[in-house]
């Protein structure tokens, strides 16, 4: 029999909170973290507003990391910490602890600011410094190194599925025994390489607003941050006292990718990846008590979701509690399916859905509301769809003996 593998632990630094408790608060509260931005004047984003790394990491070893990496390894402190796994600075680490990272452009300005100075100045004047985050894999590398972390350290990229992308490899490395401890999630930072791409692309909300299946929706806002799960199995867990949170129970995916950047309107690749998550889950769309979506705002993109979510569930989808936290998160990218994660997860814990903020009207069919919606079940469904192709959606049970 294939081993539980749960979730004992996790790790948030988000726009609305830092720490798994204040994203929470936020969440329920209907706060969003989009605004105009501090850094990139005439853009809304939702960025952490003066970030400092120091309170969690110390001083030591934190300037050599671009922005993006110090998320990630504040998320990973934190959810080191939460699990008692936090490793002794003077030891040489754990080699059955590691890392699997989602992300959809890495440390994109760093890479762009080492390329440009060779362009410019010459190779013989670039940082060396600078040279170790110019890789995708660098974020997770650094947060190895700054934890001590020697066991499994890999990198995903898969668009907007990245953060469910990365949750399920980890559940599958431990499923093989080849680690006894793994986070899982993603990183992403806002830039001026994202914010300006957001832009150009016409992906950003001319009114600043994200509004998720919104009537009136007119596009996103990029968001930062990053989101870890500590998962381990049933028996690891059990060996160590510690109490799981909830269970990683189905996952499913499929690609359709037709254009760069064009959702496959009728949704075939998101409705096979929730089909598939259910059939490995063993349950039928009866059985799911919650939806958190991945919808963000975009009209194509929002369609897309709500038009597969009805093909699986059919006229029940209308009694189903939906939750779209990119309203407060913004988008997130490779990051965005750990966030909805977390949100899940949460919701499950207290039996009701967090508010989607900003929510007014929609004429998806779908129940959204303003407010928290209570439920009773245990099994929650997550979505991260994306416009490359990628679809991915994972099922979660609370954790029950």
């Amino acid at each position: 029999m294939s081993p539980r593998i749960v979730v004992t632990g996790a790790g948030v630094i988000s726009p609305i909170g830092a720490g798994v408790a204040a994203f929470g608060e936020a969440l329920w509260n209907g706060t969003s973290g989009i605004a105009q931005s501090t850094r990139f004047p005439g853009s809304a984003i939702a960025e952490f507003v003066d970030f400092n790394p120091t309170p969690w990491l110390g001083n030591k070893g934190v300037r050599v990391l671009d922005r993006g990496t110090r998320f990630l390894c504040v998320a990973a402190q934190m959810a080191l910490s939460s699990t008692c796994l936090l490793q002794d600075a003077a030891g040489d680490g754990d080699p059955d602890l590691g890392l699997v990272c989602g992300t959809m452009f890495g440390g994109v300005h760093s890479i762009a600011t080492f390329d440009w100075s060779g362009l410019t100045e010459g190779p013989a004047l670039v940082s060396p410094m600078e040279f170790p985050n110019t890789v995708i894999n660098a974020p997770a590398g650094q947060a190895a190194i700054k934890h001590k972390l020697r066991g499994v350290n890999s990198t995903i990229c898969a668009g907007l599925a990245s953060g469910l992308y990365a949750i399920q490899y980890a559940a599958e490395f431990l499923r093989f025994g080849r680690a006894r401890y793994l986070m899982a999630g993603g990183m992403e930072e806002v830039c001026d390489e994202a914010a300006l791409g957001f832009n150009k692309l016409g992906l950003a909300s001319p009114t600043g607003v994200a509004r998720p299946f919104g009537k009136d929706a007119d596009g996103t806002a990029a968001g930062e941050g990053s989101a870890l799960w500590m998962l381990e199995t049933e028996e690891t867990a059990r060996g160590r006292g510690a109490k799981p949170w909830f269970e990683i129970r189905g996952f499913g995916t499929a690609n359709d990718a037709q254009e760069v950047m064009n959702y496959q309107a009728r949704g075939e690749g998101a409705t096979a990846a929730i089909a598939q998550a259910l059939e490995e889950t063993g349950i039928g769309p009866e059985d799911i008590a919650c939806i958190v979506a991945g919808a963000n705002g975009s009209r194509a993109g929002d369609a897309m979701e709500a038009r597969a979510l009805r093909n699986v569930f059919g006229e029940r989808l209308e009694t189903i509690p939906v939750c779209a936290p990119k309203a407060a998160t913004g988008e997130v990218m490779g990051a965005s399916g750990a966030f909805c994660a977390i949100t899940a997860g949460l919701a499950l814990q207290r039996q009701q859905v967090p508010p989607t903020a900003g929510f007014a009207c929609t004429d998806s069919g779908l129940r959204l509301s303003s407010k928290p919606q209570p439920f009773q079940g245990e099994y929650a469904l997550i979505d991260a769809f994306g416009c490359d192709g990628n679809n991915a959606a994972l099922v979660i049970r609370l954790w029950k003996n």
